[in-house]
């Protein structure tokens, strides 16, 4: 509910999305599968987050159709989305909050790569939205 401009739509406890990582010791991979979707016309999107610590994140994705939502640290930091291209990578900057939003009308599926040490803040604060026409 948290991550919805309006969650007054939400309908028990809808599954956005699933996540399958894999520890490789200084790093791990992950697989994300994004349902689509949408709550008060808001499409579904992932928690979105920051690092603790000053580390990239690498995006790539593999199936579906979405945008990555990239912003600034701090209060009023500055955002932009990219609409994201399958096999294509994307970087994301440290200190950098960042979600995935699946704009399609299937699953979305993407794999990230990041430090084991990078920790995750999840009470960043996301000002871009996104919904359906």
């Amino acid at each position: 509910e948290s991550c919805f401009k309006d969650s007054s739509g939400v309908k028990g406890n809808p599954v956005c999305y699933h996540v399958y990582a894999k520890d490789f010791g200084t790093f791990e991979a992950a697989l994300t599968i994004l349902n689509a979707g949408t709550v008060n016309k808001e499409f579904f999107m992932t928690r979105g987050h920051r690092h603790k610590k000053p580390r990239q994140e690498i995006y790539i994705l593999v199936k579906g159709k979405g945008k990555l939502l990239i912003q600034d640290a701090g209060r009023f930091g500055k955002a932009k989305s990219v609409e994201m291209k399958k096999g294509k990578m994307y970087f994301i900057p440290p200190r950098a909050g960042h979600r995935v939003i699946n704009t399609g009308n299937g699953e979305m599926e993407f794999i990230s790569f990041y430090a084991k040490d990078a920790g995750h803040n999840y009470n960043f604060k996301f000002g871009k939205r996104f919904f359906k026409r």
